[in-house]
């Protein structure tokens, strides 16, 4: 059966090598868990649902996304990530999530969870860096964001140029989900990250090489 997150976990953060509740890591590290993406109001949800489903009639939804969708829908819904600590890696760029098990090349990694809200200035002003693109666009064409300002531990993967998880968008019953599948064998004691992609550097300084 899969382990699903949950206040009675514990995590060790490093460099203080503690073992922490999900209390105590949202306390030390100033963020709000939350196990599922969720949206800003319901009428939201409602309306990307509906977007959701109308893409899914016309046929403009990757096979690919469909079948992942049903594949890893139960991981999904147990909110699962395999065993992690946090560590930090550089002032510059603060805490990165590292494995704590072997991850095998294919494996589901976990979904990036947060608050499903329009694309308005929100974040940009001030600069928001947990805002990823979720792929459906609002009544005047700008993609609804995911933003896991409040998430769950993946918020804390860093980007590289070289990385060893691949995010995709999967789809299942009208929600897209964001997870994120390893693209090779991961040994314990690794980082864990993905390239965030040129946009995202279009507007920050140049990411530091992990």
């Amino acid at each position: 059966m899969l382990e699903c997150i949950s206040s009675k976990r514990k995590y060790f953060l490093y460099p203080e090598g503690q073992l922490c509740t999900i209390e105590e890591l949202e306390r030390l590290l100033g963020f709000k868990f939350l196990a599922h993406s969720a949206f800003e109001t319901q009428e939201a949800g409602e309306d990307v649902r509906a977007r959701g489903l109308e893409k899914l009639n016309n046929g403009s939804i990757e096979k690919r996304a469909l079948e992942l969708g049903h594949r890893y829908i139960q991981e999904i819904e147990a909110g699962y990530i395999p065993s992690v600590s946090i560590r930090q890696v550089h002032e510059s760029v603060g805490y990165g999530l590292f494995a704590e098990e072997e991850i095998s090349q294919g494996s589901y990694v976990g979904e990036y969870v947060g608050i499903v809200r329009k694309n308005d200035r929100r974040y940009t002003e001030p600069l928001n860096h947990y805002c990823y693109e979720y792929p459906v666009p609002d009544s005047i064409g700008r993609h609804f964001v995911i933003d896991a300002t409040q998430g769950n531990l993946t918020r804390f993967i860093n980007h590289s140029y070289t990385p060893n998880l691949q995010p995709i968008h999967v789809f299942y019953e009208g929600y897209y989900h964001l997870i994120f599948i390893a693209m090779a064998d991961i040994s314990k004691g690794t980082q864990l990250s993905y390239d965030y992609g040129k946009n995202y550097w279009y507007i920050r300084r140049p990411p530091i090489n992990l």
